[in-house]
């Protein structure tokens, strides 16, 4: 079977390309939301539409896989730049060799080569993950989760059953598992709210501004970007806890809820270990209170908030563990910055969805 790659024409392979996922994906289903989000996804990304690569049966003459990436803009030693987020990789099951999935990968990691952009960076399965480092690509760490049991009404709920004594019962438990949760001194330095933000404003940019400083490879978290990624997300819409002293925005934690879980999409504050404490100490204070369950945080490994968020209670989960990769040109004076993984700061908000 000859496989040639060509380029897509997001309008004219959209419907190719959703059939492709939808074959090959079990985590999507036909209906709005997922037309929706192919759309959000590549049409309306704020840095660009996003690139695809098809691979074509010649023989057959039909697409059986394809792949993309999207724009992001990136901050690497305070220089603006744009970079691909690699996304949506998806193959069909009989024409899953290591051949049909290199030469996908290639077409990505040798625009990069020519300077379309100026690095890349994905979050393969383990299967993918051999195909990114035969074709070079690097792998920079791992996306791993940690949660924080903060309220025991859902679990002893879920033991005991919706009763009055499963209910008295987290009644008296949720003091002790308040008392035994570690602390932190410095929450009264700063004001803490929940808010559902209607839209990012220019306190975000400042904030930014500020912070885009502190870490030598960051993606852009400016009002554009946050509007886009968190709240015209179709797929769900953030809250947000915001961390402010005197007036002015210090940190921030982006998350959504379900089920009683908050789970942390994306989260920054000006300073260093002592202020990325007080704001995880936030989360946690002020969720328990909003009658959250547990917090799930998934981060890079590398991530500075780690430290703080195990010295606060926060334990590893081993349900969601991969790889981060990223590459850049041999040439490029990025690279030596890009491909050292303590350089980053990445959450889950920077992956694909």
């Amino acid at each position: 079977m000859a496989i040639v790659i060509r380029d897509a024409e997001l309008k004219r392979d959209r419907q190719v390309m959703m059939d492709c996922l939808l074959r090959n994906r079990q985590r999507y289903e036909k209906n709005d939301a997922f037309e929706q989000r192919f759309d959000w996804a590549y049409s309306g990304n704020p840095y660009g539409e996003g690139r695809a690569w098809l691979a074509v049966d010649e023989a057959a003459n039909k697409v059986i896989g394809f792949t993309s990436a999207f724009p992001r803009r990136m901050f690497v030693n305070g220089e603006c730049m744009i970079g691909w987020n690699c996304a949506d990789f998806s193959i069909d099951k009989e024409y899953r060799t290591l051949g049909a999935a290199m030469k996908l990968r290639r077409a990505a990691k040798e625009c990069v080569d020519r300077g379309e952009f100026a690095f890349l960076y994905a979050h393969p399965n383990d299967r993918m993950r051999v195909v990114h480092e035969k074709v070079g690509h690097h792998a920079i760490g791992k996306m791993v989760r940690y949660a924080a049991l903060l309220r025991l009404d859902q679990t002893l709920g879920a033991k005991l059953g919706n009763n009055p004594v499963a209910k008295v019962s987290a009644a008296l438990a949720n003091p002790l598992l308040w008392l035994m949760a570690p602390s932190r001194s410095g929450l009264d330095k700063f004001q803490f709210s929940l808010v559902q933000e209607q839209r990012f404003g220019e306190e975000y940019d400042r904030l930014f501004e500020k912070v885009k400083h502190q870490h030598s490879v960051i993606g852009s978290r400016d009002t554009e970007y946050l509007n886009w990624r968190f709240l015209r997300n179709p797929l769900y819409r953030a809250k947000s806890l915001r961390m402010q002293q005197d007036g002015e925005l210090k940190g921030y934690v982006l998350y959504y809820e379900g089920n009683g879980i908050a789970r942390v999409a994306d989260a920054i504050v000006e300073g260093k270990s002592d202020e990325m404490g007080i704001l995880l100490a936030g989360l946690i204070h002020h969720l328990r209170k909003d009658g959250i369950s547990s917090i799930s945080l998934r981060l890079h490994n590398m991530n500075p908030l780690l430290a703080q968020a195990q010295q606060l209670g926060f334990r590893y989960r081993d349900d969601a563990t991969s790889t981060v990769i990223a590459y850049a040109s041999s040439t490029s004076p990025y690279a030596p910055v890009v491909l050292e993984g303590k350089n980053w700061f990445m959450t889950v908000g920077d992956r694909d969805i």
